[in-house]
């Protein structure tokens, strides 16, 4: 299981890869950030989901799952499953917008700390 600074150094490693020179006046969002670090934030994503705490994520079985609830259901019930599923993705996507910011805003306010 990896502790929270082996977790905190793969994190650093995809941060330096962030194009934040200068006085940054505007945040990237996530996605912006994670194609400017791709490779090492997917390293961190999958150190995280070697953890025995996290299960490995397949999301094209996830997908196979809900075609196979969608066709087991009747045909004015199938856009239920799949409106889910969406609801779901962007409920994921908020949040991950929202520690990814959280997290941002957590590293300007240490800063000062870090440096003196």
């Amino acid at each position: 299981m990896p502790t929270s600074d082996e977790l905190l150094d793969l994190a650093d490693r995809a941060a330096a890869k962030l194009d934040l020179d200068g006085r940054v006046r505007h945040v990237p969002s996530f996605s912006d950030a994670e194609d400017q670090c791709e490779a090492e934030y997917e390293t961190l994503l999958e150190t995280i989901h070697d953890d025995e705490l996290f299960a490995p994520v397949d999301i094209q079985r996830q997908e196979q799952l809900i075609e196979q609830i969608a066709a087991a259901l009747p045909e004015d019930k199938r856009m239920l499953i799949v409106e889910l599923a969406d609801n779901h993705a962007r409920h994921v996507w908020l949040q991950q917008e929202g520690a990814y910011h959280l997290g941002f805003a957590v590293g300007r306010r240490m800063r000062p700390h870090r440096e003196g």
